[in-house]
């Protein structure tokens, strides 16, 4: 049992993540499955309308309950804001891409290439995600420590 919590707390991060992201993707998959097969929009329309609905839920879970970063000002959250929706763009384009690729290219069929293009861009999103609300957290890490060692 202690090797289980031990895990957890080392990973703790990633498996709020998986959760989180999984339900990102979620939301990005049945928007664009709502916008292209129910509403007949072109792929790459309800593909950019999806990733903007999952991107907003993903920077406030992200936010709030993933990482738990807590924004010290109006500007530290905007800076947050724009870094994660300027990682995500970089996602955007990688996304737009696989779609692409995988109907007009391959011409697989719309939400397979949805949903393995998902399980992709979900794993470059958690690199990125992770870099932009931990900064906060790691600097405050450092500086408890040496603390602790000058309080020794």
């Amino acid at each position: 049992m202690q090797e289980i919590k031990r895990l957890y707390r080392r990973y703790r991060y990633f498996w709020k993540y998986a959760i989180f992201g999984f339900l990102a993707a979620l939301v990005n998959v049945v928007a664009f499955w709502v916008l292209h097969s129910v509403m007949l929009e072109h792929y790459l329309f309800s593909n950019t309308i999806a990733w903007v609905l999952a991107t907003l839920f993903s920077f406030f879970t992200n936010k709030a309950v993933v990482f738990r970063s807590k924004s010290s000002d109006f500007w530290h959250w905007c800076r947050e804001f724009l870094s994660f929706m300027a990682t995500r763009g970089l996602s955007y384009f990688f996304d737009t891409f696989l779609m692409f690729v995988g109907i007009s290219v391959l011409f697989w069929a719309p939400m397979l290439v949805k949903i393995l293009d998902q399980v992709l861009v979900g794993i470059f999103n958690y690199g990125t995600s992770r870099l932009i609300f931990m900064e906060h957290n790691q600097k405050m890490r450092m500086r408890q420590q040496i603390l602790k060692r000058f309080s020794k």
